[in-house]
């Protein structure tokens, strides 16, 4: 069974037409990482209304895509603050071209994302909306967390062998007919 399959009957509803090529996408999208990582080992995981494409080899995710939910917990706070501080990362990755970053999530906490896997080092200007760029990207994600059962994902774009994307890549599919996505810059 498709994964596509498989979360829309998780959320007990039909696939949108719209969504006739996806897995045509994600293959393509795999090869285009293949070709750019030729050692990654990607896999799936399925975790209630999500689908993680994870690189084993890199230990990055390199799709997340889902059904938005209701939060399915409070904000872990404690937790949040146990994960690895991002910065340290950025920094010894980085060098001079470091950047302050916030635990960023693939599937925003209020449309029913986790955390763990979906953490990443995301650019604090815009995982907070302070820059254009970063209003454009919480407008994508308010739309997401207000509209409950919209299929999005995000694409994280890699540019170097660490977990840190260069670009992000975020698709939401409006009232299950035209897509609306747009790419962000991460470092």
């Amino acid at each position: 069974m498709s994964a596509l399959l498989r979360l829309f009957r998780h959320a007990n509803c039909d696939i949108p037409s719209a969504l006739a090529d996806w897995e045509e996408r994600v293959t393509a999208w795999d090869e285009k990482y293949y070709g750019q990582f030729p050692l990654a080992q990607l896999s799936e995981i399925h975790i209630d209304f999500a689908v993680f494409e994870f690189d084993e080899s890199t230990e990055r995710v390199t799709l997340a895509y889902a059904l938005s939910a209701e939060q399915l917990m409070k904000r872990d706070s404690a937790r949040m603050r146990g994960f690895p501080n991002v910065n340290v990362s950025v920094n010894k990755a980085m060098g001079s071209k470091s950047f302050l970053a916030d635990k960023g999530h693939f599937l925003g906490h209020a449309s029913g994302g986790i955390l763990d896997i979906n953490l990443f080092p995301q650019r604090r200007e815009l995982n907070r909306g302070w820059s254009d760029e970063g209003k454009r990207f919480r407008a994508m994600e308010r739309y997401v967390a207000e509209h409950r059962g919209t299929f999005f994902y995000h694409r994280p774009l890699y540019d170097s062998e660490n977990w840190i994307p260069c670009r992000l890549e975020y698709g939401v599919l409006l009232e299950d007919t035209k897509w609306w996505v747009d790419e962000f810059q991460n470092t």
